[in-house]
Parts: structure tokens; sequence; C-alpha cells
């Protein structure tokens, strides 16, 4: 699964064969459908189980995060590895994304894993925050306003923007949303 995760990064899934995929994972293509239905499953599983390891991927596991006493300097750390692994996995990120919207078992899988880390994250906010009003909410938004600035970053769309003011201002808003008070319109 590691092996066809880095070649669909490399070369696309829509470019690379099962025959290859088993080459490089040093195994008989044979063997490969012995575990996988067909390329379209290998790309479900690996999926699943990069995304299993994505903070052993970006390196914000939770020994790396404890390293942080500043949430500042923490969300920064966090923003840096997505926009990591976004400028390593741009070309097969952006595949995935048509994928998600033309097929429903890329779409399924993409919901299950994005709900689940939403849910995680919520949680353990939880234990972290005073101001726990609309906590998931403030979580989606976050991580749309992070998604976005990784784009932002990574398909050179906005060259003429400062990237560093935008990253300041992503932290700090996001900062923000967890720091505030609860209003009493809500």
């Amino acid at each position: 699964m590691d092996t066809a995760l880095s070649l669909y990064a490399d070369k696309g899934y829509h470019y690379v064969t099962m025959d290859e995929i088993s080459a490089a994972a040093g195994m008989s293509t044979g063997i490969a459908y012995r575990y996988f239905k067909n390329k379209k499953d290998m790309l479900l599983q690996s999926l699943a189980h990069g995304f299993e390891k994505i903070q052993e991927i970006t390196q914000t596991d939770q020994s790396s995060l404890n390293q942080y006493n500043d949430d500042y300097e923490l969300l920064l750390y966090a923003l840096s590895q997505f926009e990591m692994i976004h400028r390593k996995y741009y070309s097969f990120h952006e595949e995935l994304e048509g994928l998600r919207h033309s097929d429903r078992d890329v779409k399924v899988l993409y919901d299950k894993i994005e709900t689940n880390a939403v849910q995680e994250l919520t949680d353990r906010l939880k234990l972290k925050v005073k101001n726990t009003d609309h906590l998931k909410e403030k979580v989606l938004v976050s991580i749309g306003m992070m998604e976005q600035y990784c784009h932002m970053a990574t398909d050179n769309k906005y060259d003429d923007a400062d990237l560093n003011v935008v990253r300041d201002m992503t932290i700090r808003t996001v900062l923000r949303f967890f720091s505030e008070q609860a209003s009493s319109s809500t």
C-alpha cells in the first residue's frame, strides 16, 4: 500500500498499473490480486492506510506536537506540515479531488475519513479549550481555512500575495476561534 501511494504520488492514479505497483513492491501481479480485487480496490485500501498513518507521514504525531508550549508555534508547525504534504502530493491530491466528485466509493471513503478526523479533533479540543460552544463548527471552518491556505501556497494562483502574511492571518484567525468567549446570542 505504501508503494502504491508512492507511485500514485509520482505518476498519478490513472497512469499507474497493477503490474507496476506489484513490481515496485517486489511481488508478482498475481499475488497483488490475491489482496486487492482491482486497481480501484488497491487505491481505496491504500488511501485508508495512508490516512491511518497521516500523523506519522506529516510528523504531527503527539510526541512531535508535545514539544510546543506556544499555541501559535504549534499551529505554525502543523500548518507547515499540512502544506508540505500538499506540495509533496500536489498532483495526486488534485486527481483525488476529481475522483471524490466522480467516484462514489472514493467520496464515501473521503467522507468517512474526514468525519472521523473532525470528531477526533473536536474530542481532543473539548479537553483543552474553555469555550466549547460550536466547537465542531469551529474545527470545520479552521480545517477549511488551513486547506485553502495550502491550496493557495501550492498552486501559485496568487503569486502576488505574501504567503507569510496569509499563513500568519490563518493561524491567528484559527486561534481566535478557540479563544473567544461564548456569546450571548448563541
